[in-house]
């Protein structure tokens, strides 16, 4: 028989809870992994050498090779398979492969022969912080539709036949393919496969830029995730939160909707967030309740199960507040009884985000500032920080909005909605004459007032 009782021993294992002496620890990703930030100080990404470490940690682990692993042969083995007119020509290619391996080194990628091999950072702090991230974007975007990004990637033909001399072939890593997170932005997770998979179809282009689409899914990912998941059991995929952005050569002003409703109003709940980490990893301890499952999935699952279900759910979590929680963690209010399980988690979340440290909601949204920051970074003077795109993300937006034919114009900008971009009446007017002067923009005819957009791949 399913059961959606509360697992009041397991909960205290996971928080290491002693009553007695008043002991208890806000952990966090036991049952529920939720956004890939650390929350000790050095241990974070801070994106020096780009997102392509990230990028080719997460092709790496699709690949079933460790994450942080760059496998390749020595020089000794290579030499040996070469013939060298003299020893100059030798020293020669010695250096040049070198001076390769520091470009790549650098997140230079100029070959689809070196997406893998983009190393992580030297730093080992900075690598724990990689790691979150690396695993967030291969769980969330690549697992789900492994087979397929695995079969275009093997058509790709590199042109950097040296690099693959020094390639070794695979090898099998079961904790490179743990799987850590759950996709539970579908719709955004489908998007992203059309586009990888249409920029697999255009190598060049796909070198050039790949680092930059998987920055823009993964900034675009987490901002709602941190937006739904604070709506509770009101978590809706379909019902996406409109993210605004600037163009980063544009004037901004308070009444613009990039303003209202742009990095500040992600930055806002986030403040908080953590306590939904802690929460989530209590109210999901059921033995009925499978692994990553948010309020709405919970909620959702308790309430199929019918009346007596919810009944059970809601007395166990209030037992074990009262009796564990609210004796260890002094809040000052009283805890209420609930008729629902949204105000079960309401009255829950009120609770624990009181306990949670200063310390840690000051640190754990850092991770988060600094994928912005070097991304999508804005300044706004008296505005303060703002969501910008460049020329650069324009443009990537652009192409992979349109495909390989012409699009009108007016439907630009749902292809960008669909990517979780949304740009208000001005931005699009400084984003139609960039495209003008690069020749991008074309009229149906002399007469006609239909525009379209030319293919950029």
């Amino acid at each position: 028989m399913m059961s959606y009782r509360l697992q009041a021993e397991t909960i205290n294992r996971v928080m290491n809870v002693n009553v007695a002496e008043k002991k208890y620890r806000n952990n966090r990703q036991d049952k529920v992994y939720l956004l890939p930030f650390p929350t000790r100080n050095p241990e974070r990404a801070q994106f020096k050498n780009g997102f392509m470490p990230i990028v080719a940690g997460a092709l790496r682990k699709l690949q079933n090779i460790a994450i942080d692993s760059i496998e390749e042969q020595s020089f000794d083995d290579v030499l040996a398979q070469l013939d060298f007119k003299d020893a100059i020509a030798e020293r020669f290619f010695e250096h040049y492969i070198e001076s390769e391996r520091a470009i790549v080194s650098s997140g230079t990628v100029q070959d689809v022969s070196q997406l893998t091999a983009v190393p992580l950072s030297e730093n080992a702090n900075e690598v724990k912080g990689e790691k979150y991230l690396i695993h967030f974007v291969h769980d969330v975007f690549l697992h789900p539709y492994r087979e397929e990004f695995l079969k275009g990637i093997q058509s790709l033909e590199p042109n950097n036949i040296i690099f693959q001399l020094f390639s070794e072939e695979e090898t099998e890593s079961k904790k490179g393919s743990q799987i850590l997170y759950a996709p539970k932005l579908k719709r955004l997770g489908k998007q992203f496969k059309k586009d990888f998979l249409l920029l697999l179809e255009h190598p060049s282009f796909l070198v050039q830029n790949i680092e930059l689409l998987f920055a823009q899914y993964t900034f675009i990912a987490i901002s709602q995730l941190i937006l739904q998941v604070s709506r509770m059991e009101q978590f809706n995929e379909e019902d996406w939160v409109p993210i605004y952005f600037f163009y980063q050569e544009e004037k901004s002003a308070r009444w613009r909707d990039a303003y209202k409703w742009g990095y500040r109003m992600v930055r806002n709940e986030l403040k908080n967030f953590y306590a939904h980490e802690h929460l989530l990893n209590i109210v999901s301890q059921a033995e009925s309740i499978e692994q990553n499952a948010y309020y709405h999935d919970i909620q959702q699952a308790v309430e199929a199960a019918g009346p007596e279900a919810v009944k059970e759910y809601i007395q166990s979590a209030e037992e074990w507040m009262k009796t564990v929680y609210c004796v260890i963690e002094e809040s000052g209010r009283p805890f209420e009884s609930s008729e629902t399980i949204g105000e079960l988690y309401r009255e829950m979340y009120e609770q624990v985000k009181i306990n949670i440290p200063e310390e840690v909601n000051s640190r754990y949204p850092k991770g988060f500032e600094e994928l912005f920051n070097r991304f999508y970074y804005k300044h706004g003077g008296s505005l303060g920080k703002l969501n910008g795109l460049d020329q650069r993300q324009v443009m990537l937006l652009v192409a992979v909005s349109v495909g390989t034919e012409r699009l009108e114009l007016n439907l630009l900008w749902d292809e960008f909605e669909k990517r979780g971009i949304f740009v208000d009446y001005k931005t699009k007017e400084v984003i139609v004459d960039l495209l003008d002067s690069l020749n991008y923009i074309e009229k149906k005819s002399d007469s006609g007032d239909a525009q379209y957009v030319k293919p950029i791949l």
